[in-house]
């Protein structure tokens, strides 16, 4: 192949033999957008989130909701140490499942306990002559 420096094919064609490259410099300022990956599930967050909704929602039932407010707080953990996108999920399934904790525990204290003690001395298991 040859190559004419005019583009016309009547001038005489030289030859390219050698081609130099004295520098190339690249400078880069900033980062590049962080490209999130699609394919990254939030399975776990959206477990805690509905499980804190869950908890929070059987707390007042004679604290019921506190036994799935501890498993939410374990897998809401779980989620926001794993799933750095569903890190508000899992939050405010964390946050649900707290508030269910201190909820089902007072309700524990204040109305089942006694509720419990009132049935145990009536039926003459404590406190019988």
């Amino acid at each position: 192949m040859s190559f004419t420096p005019s583009g016309n094919p009547d001038d005489q064609q030289q030859a390219i033999t050698e081609i130099t490259v004295t520098e190339v410099s690249v400078e880069t300022r900033g980062a590049l957008p962080d490209r999130r990956d699609e394919s990254v599930s939030t399975r776990w967050s959206g477990v805690a989130l509905v499980m804190g909704i869950v908890s929070l929602a059987l707390a007042p039932v004679f604290g019921l909701g506190v036994i799935p407010a501890i498993a939410t707080v374990i897998i809401g953990h779980i989620a926001r140490y794993r799933e750095p996108r569903g890190r508000l999920k899992a939050s405010v399934g964390l946050g649900l499942s707290y508030a269910a904790l201190v909820v089902g525990t007072a309700v524990l204290v204040l109305v089942a306990l006694p509720l419990v003690l009132a049935f145990l001395v009536s039926a003459g298991y404590i406190l019988s002559d």
